[in-house]
């Protein structure tokens, strides 16, 4: 009775959930004007890139002159996303969204997660701001998509860093060796912008309010490729989550064989 009711409550509560998005996507546009700030972070990030790539700052001024008030337009990303944002100053926009997108549904596709976590990130995208996330074009999609790879595919969740403000995300499978691997390569990719990265810190600790923990309140929307993770059944790479039924060795598949070793799922 129990995963009957919980999957029928899923249903209910994620339709509900989807039909109040659709309305508050209708307000928005329709009424309060969403339609005028599709892309801003999008543009904020192109155009610091750009003015960086021309020879100038890829901070805005009043953001290196000490503390300073949280403002539309300032640059927080570490130096190191330069390495994503540069390839795109040269690609269409649209890509800007469809690859982390893309890449997001693939995952899903891989993870396959009960109905009640798509029900919670539903609801977890009532709230306006994540909506917003989205349309705005912010450069947190590819920490989604990337803490979305690790969790279907094992690829190294370090590379979440490049949003340090919510490292604790980057943490997810740590034990692995190719988490370290990733570790290594950001930190190669750091070098030549070493000069920036230090100019970089301050900035983010001068920022009031907030500091360190400006992005803080992404946590929910960029937390859900781990609720999917956790909810998956399927084996996976880093939840070595295969089922009995299917190792090499399981009764249902011959006990007087020999097992094979490569086959045996293993924690990482």
């Amino acid at each position: 009775m129990r995963k009957p009711f919980m999957s029928d409550a899923s249903i209910l509560v994620g339709s509900v959930a989807a039909a109040m998005i659709v309305i508050e996507l209708a307000v928005g546009f329709g009424q309060l004007g969403w339609g005028r700030n599709v892309g801003v972070d999008y543009r904020i990030y192109m155009d610091a890139t750009t003015r960086w790539l021309s020879g100038g700052s890829y901070f805005l001024p009043r953001q290196l002159a000490g503390p300073y008030q949280l403002q539309m337009g300032d640059v927080f990303y570490p130096p190191v996303a330069l390495w994503l944002f540069v390839p795109f100053t040269l690609l269409p926009a649209v890509l800007w969204w469809a690859v982390p997108i893309a890449i997001t549904a693939a995952a899903l596709e891989r993870l396959r997660p009960p109905s009640w976590t798509i029900a919670v990130s539903l609801v977890v995208f009532l709230c306006p701001k994540y909506l917003e996330f989205v349309f705005d074009g912010n450069p947190g999609m590819y920490l989604i998509a990337a803490l979305a790879a690790a969790a279907a595919w094992g690829t190294p969740a370090s590379l979440v860093l490049f949003k340090p403000s919510l490292f604790p995300l980057a943490l997810f499978g740590m034990r692995s060796r190719g988490w370290w691997y990733g570790l290594a390569a950001l930190a190669l990719l750091s070098l030549p912008v070493l000069p920036l990265t230090l100019t970089w810190v301050p900035v983010v600790l001068d920022v009031q309010p907030g500091g360190l923990t400006y992005s803080l309140l992404d946590l929910p929307v960029c937390a859900l490729p781990l609720l999917w993770w956790a909810g998956s059944t399927r084996p996976g790479p880093i939840a070595g989550r295969q089922p009995v039924a299917e190792w090499s060795f399981s009764p249902g598949r011959g006990a007087s064989q020999q097992p094979n070793v490569r086959e045996i799922p293993t924690e990482r």
